[in-house]
């Protein structure tokens, strides 16, 4: 469905035409440039308050002579597309999307048929509804505040759409990630799920569980609440590529953002780097431990002079590894300087970031589209978000502290 609506610049008067297409969240947030003037302009629309315009924008009356502006919170636009007031992105990516879930259907055996839900069922919680809900009960527990964060839970899960209801904040945490990450994503956690239990034969992984427990937790758990705070404190801006890379569906130069609310996520590819880089440590112990050593113990270095080495270099590690590989396929240190250092510019025109690449931003020129950056940035969350999953599930079963 397309909402068609007309927006004029505050600065210049330019009415737009805009073609808002319709998502699945609750609240949409679009920022756009001015077509005449080149000032950021924005709408949003939310459930039961409707249509609200800024910043640098006021609702304007009909007049289809002004530029035509495509806005969806859901899927990006080709460069063809995008000023086109024939533009349907839904087509195209819907048909993908499909096939994507059935491909997954069928690798585990379900067939084409999707089931038919009883009009009773509680509707599940979109993302935009459900994280302020998990937020607050994910602090209330880093604070030590138990009680309230169970009232949290048992306040909202009951009503968010779980076929197993979660009853913990781990378990409400898991599955949520898991909804996050499907349909493509789950096959890399199968692959996870299965180096874990390799580990879990070997004799130092004892030693291993303790060490995580005292060493590692508490600064993984942090981190992860960072850059879910960060990643979806902004899902109006990730949405429009979210489910496509979750789907494994290619985003790349050849695509435009319609919103680019770029102050939101220009830092957060090289945040999410970082992180990564960090946790991704727990990795490479599970690695030692398959490969018949002590988890503290790579081929060459010890496990301690690993966690001091440039995090560019610590995928190697465990790069003869095909599940755990997979997992680090999105790790782009030029990227991450760029980044982390705000080395960015955005041509909102255009869609076009440019950034240098080398150390210092002193290397060559760099271009990439909004949309794929946005792509990228999603798909270093999502494998983020599988190593969490998977480090709550070592604290679950082998008693470890919770990354929380």
């Amino acid at each position: 469905m397309i909402v068609r609506e007309y927006a004029s610049c505050d600065e210049c008067g330019t009415v737009h035409v805009l073609r808002i297409g319709i998502g699945a969240e609750p609240v949409q947030a679009h920022h756009f440039e001015c077509r005449n003037c080149g000032q950021e302009m924005g709408v949003s629309l939310e459930d039961k308050i409707g249509m609200s315009f800024g910043p640098n924008a006021t609702r304007a009356a009909r007049d289809d002579s002004g530029p035509v502006v495509n806005l969806h919170p859901s899927f990006v636009f080709s460069k063809e597309e995008i000023g086109s007031a024939d533009a349907f992105p839904s087509i195209e990516f819907g048909s993908k999307l499909i096939d994507a879930m059935l491909e997954a259907r069928a690798r585990v055996g379900l067939s084409e048929e999707f089931p038919s839900f009883s009009t009773d069922a509680p509707r599940r919680a979109r993302v935009i509804e459900e994280w302020p809900q998990l937020r607050a009960g994910w602090s209330l527990t880093r604070n030590g505040k138990l009680d309230l964060a169970q009232k949290r839970i048992d306040a909202f899960v009951g009503t968010a759409g779980y076929e197993d209801t979660p009853n913990s904040i781990q378990d409400w945490i898991f599955q949520f990630i898991g909804d996050l990450t499907r349909p493509y994503f789950e096959r890399l956690w199968e692959g996870l799920f299965e180096q874990l239990w390799i580990a879990a034969q070997k004799d130092d992984f004892e030693r291993f569980v303790a060490y995580y427990s005292t060493e590692l937790s508490v600064a993984h758990g942090r981190r992860y609440f960072e850059i879910c705070k960060t990643y979806l404190g902004a899902f109006a801006e990730f949405s429009q590529v979210h489910q496509l890379v979750a789907s494994n569906i290619a985003v790349d130069d050849s695509y435009v953002a319609a919103s680019s609310n770029f102050d939101l996520t220009r830092m957060f590819y090289g945040n999410a780097f970082e992180a990564f880089g960090d946790n991704i440590e727990i990795l490479t112990a599970l690695n030692n431990l398959i490969e018949d050593r002590p988890f503290d113990q790579l081929r060459s270095i010890t496990f301690d002079a690993y966690r001091t080495t440039d995090k560019a270099g610590r995928t190697k590690a465990f790069a003869d590894n095909p599940a755990l590989a997979a997992i680090a396929g999105e790790f782009d240190n030029q990227l991450r300087n760029a980044s982390h250092h705000g080395g960015m510019t955005l041509d909102r025109g255009t869609g076009v970031i440019e950034y240098r690449a080398g150390k210092g931003g002193q290397g060559d020129a760099e271009t990439i589209s909004y949309a794929a950056y946005l792509a990228r940035s999603s798909r270093l969350f999502i494998q983020l978000l599988l190593v969490f999953r998977l480090e709550l599930l070592i604290a679950n079963k082998f008693g470890a502290r919770l990354p929380v």
